[in-house]
């Protein structure tokens, strides 16, 4: 474990990480905000439009496909926290003020 690591508590538990219930809205909010089709989403997160709709329907985005949602969100100002609920990257409040 690194230094850095050390001291800093995670805000859940491994393994308990759960996707919003309503990820599919988050989805659509997030290509309505960047601008896409549902064709030119697929295509710049290297999926097929079919599985973007698995994934507005409750199915959860694996490995990759995550990555490339996230990467994809952070280009854009909020969009992490259009996605998930809440943006990963960002400090928790305790360490804000430091």
């Amino acid at each position: 474990m690194s230094s850095r690591g050390r001291g800093r508590r995670l805000e859940f538990a491994p393994g308990e990480a759960q996707l919003p219930g309503d990820f599919g809205e988050r989805l659509t909010a997030l290509k309505r905000r960047a601008g896409l089709t549902w064709e030119e989403m697929a295509e710049a997160l290297g999926v097929d439009d079919r599985q973007l709709l698995r994934w507005r329907r409750g199915s959860c985005p694996s490995g990759g496909s995550m990555l490339s949602l996230i990467r994809l969100a952070a280009q854009m100002p909020g969009g992490l926290n259009e996605l998930l609920g809440h943006d990963p990257c960002a400090a928790p409040r305790n360490e804000r003020r430091r």
